[in-house]
């Protein structure tokens, strides 16, 4: 049964100016007024504005279902006045209450341990704003999850190492909120594609073949058949891990399929892409030479100075770039940016075959986001591409150190 929240508190109205006789002044006490019922129509809109689930922040509980009793579609719901209904009662007004008593702007679902909260133990800390401000991020949820198309359904790829017991760090809640409204995740669209809890440290050279072979072979198990039976339409992918890995990744999708691969950013921490963020500008550096080893050197994220190179590499390596300007760990924030990357590292693989021969083989220093990193993989063409030789930056080891190969395909 739906219960309208007591907000009535211990508000009392003045006594009346003259007593009965045979009463004492004192003695005399107000009469609370009588309570507004509200109409089954004005429930409705309530019900249907909050999707039947409680409007407090952070709770979003469902507000039908199993009592002690044993009732399994018993109505759980409690309503809360933002504006009080009484002007005596906690945020009442002698003007608004009985304006907007009914009103259902003014009216909130929430459960029974958030209506005592609101009503009667934290009434300092719900002021009408912040109540209302409650609401009203409630309701626009609901409306861009209801207005979501059923065709915009996807499939997500989890991709990171489980830490300890606990689950990915790619956690669920908020893939789903970064997806909306623009699609959201098929019920028994989850792909979780974690790298292995292993106490093999990333600094033995193993490391990379058992990492190479569990991603391959999940792959293999979980996407690439239902890919090739279009089971699978869209893919949404959200990967944290080592940068070798997460071309390979990005290998695997290929640019067949139709994925968006998402990034997290650290200020405001998410998935969601921030559509207020400047354009990103990429600036290509090519060397003055032509012979020795090429290396490529992804900036996006930092700088990488030439020397860092050439420890690795011979001193006559031809070293390419692709720089972002004002690179730093947080600069990937437009899908658009994340597109233009990918363009103009096909075209540099591109102008590298030119000015290198057909054979050349192409180092990769990488430092960039994550998302750049599988964008990278899925950019590259076997056929079309020269062979990648990535490389993995590794304190324990000093530097840049070789881990993966993609290979080139006549």
């Amino acid at each position: 049964m739906t219960e309208v929240a007591d907000n009535e508190g211990d508000g009392r109205v003045p006594a009346p100016a003259r007593a009965p006789r045979h009463q004492a002044p004192s003695a005399v006490k107000a009469k609370k007024p009588a309570r507004k019922s509200i109409p089954n129509k004005i429930l409705n809109v309530l019900w249907g504005r909050s999707a039947g689930h409680c409007q407090y922040t952070g709770c979003n509980k469902l507000l039908i279902g199993e009592q002690i009793s044993g009732a399994r579609n018993a109505n759980k719901s409690y309503i809360a006045h933002i504006v009080g209904d009484s002007a005596y009662g906690p945020r009442g007004d002698p003007v608004l209450s009985p304006l907007l008593a009914r009103d259902p702007d003014n009216l909130m679902l929430v459960c029974d341990e958030h209506h005592r909260v609101i009503d009667r133990e934290m009434v300092d800390q719900h002021s009408v704003g912040v109540l209302r401000e409650m609401k009203q991020r409630h309701e626009a949820r609901i409306r861009i999850v209801t207005d979501i198309d059923e065709d915009l359904g996807t499939h997500v790829i989890r991709y990171a190492a489980r830490i300890g017991t606990n689950e990915s760090p790619v956690a669920k809640d908020a893939v789903k909120w970064s997806l909306l409204p623009d699609s959201y995740p098929l019920d028994d669209g989850w792909i979780d594609l974690d790298l292995a809890t292993l106490e093999l440290p990333d600094h033995e050279p193993e490391f990379w073949t058992v990492q190479l072979r569990n991603l391959r072979n999940g792959f293999a198990e979980k996407v690439r058949g239902r890919m090739e039976r279009q089971d699978i339409r869209r893919l949404a992918v959200f990967a944290l891990g080592p940068m070798p890995l997460l071309f390979e990744l990005g290998r695997l999708i290929s640019d067949i399929a139709t994925a968006e691969v998402r990034q997290l950013l650290r200020d405001p921490k998410g998935w969601k892409w921030d559509p207020r963020a400047t354009v990103l500008e990429y600036d290509v550096r090519r060397p003055n030479n032509t012979g020795g080893p090429v290396a490529l050197k992804l900036e996006l994220s930092a700088e990488i100075s030439d020397e860092r190179i050439r420890t690795t590499l011979p001193a006559d390596a031809a070293i390419w770039s692709i720089a972002a300007a004002g690179a730093h760990n947080d600069v990937m924030r437009r899908p658009e940016d994340l597109a233009a990357f990918a363009k103009l590292f096909r075209k540099t693989l591109d102008d590298i075959k030119v000015a290198h021969g057909e054979n050349v083989v192409v180092n990769v220093f990488p430092a960039v986001p994550v998302s750049a990193a599988v964008e990278a993989g899925r950019a590259w063409q076997p056929k079309a591409h020269p062979t990648l030789r990535i490389f993995d930056q590794n304190k324990k080891l000093g530097g840049f150190f070789f881990a993966h190969e993609l290979k080139h395909t006549s």
